[in-house]
């Protein structure tokens, strides 16, 4: 089975019917078999994007009831954000190193150009890259 690792920007587009990937996300991701892998600093990057608002902190929470939230070791993301620098965010280099240890696995992101550099599979709004 695929394990399928989320990043923040496909949930806030499940989340935000007028996100411009919002029609991306309802077609391609939510059908994505559950339950997902994600870390703390994803689920910290959407909730600062929605500034904390309650409506979309309870969306939020659906989603999360279908997630688990893993976080790598510190040192191995700062390692990570270190060879990608400055590109690379600490979320991404979360999501990266959870795609590195989860056989079978794929991110899903709409951070393309990032991911594409990173050599992990990803599935994005422009298609799915293995």
């Amino acid at each position: 089975m695929l394990t399928i690792i989320a990043d923040a920007g496909p949930l806030i587009a499940l989340i935000d019917s007028v996100d411009p990937r919002h029609a991306w996300a309802v077609k391609v991701v939510a059908p994505l078999p559950r339950p997902w892998l994600t870390s703390s600093a994803v689920i910290a990057e959407v909730t600062h994007h929605f500034d904390n608002d309650r409506r979309t902190l309870a969306a939020l929470r659906k989603q999360v009831n279908a997630i688990r939230v893993q976080d790598p070791e510190a040192v191995a993301v700062l390692d990570l954000m270190m060879q990608y620098a400055p590109r690379m965010d600490y979320a991404d280099a979360c999501a990266v190193i959870l795609a590195r240890a989860e056989k079978r696995s794929v991110v899903v992101t709409t951070d393309h150009n990032d991911f594409a550099t990173y050599r992990v599979p990803f599935i994005s709004p422009k298609g799915r890259f293995y």
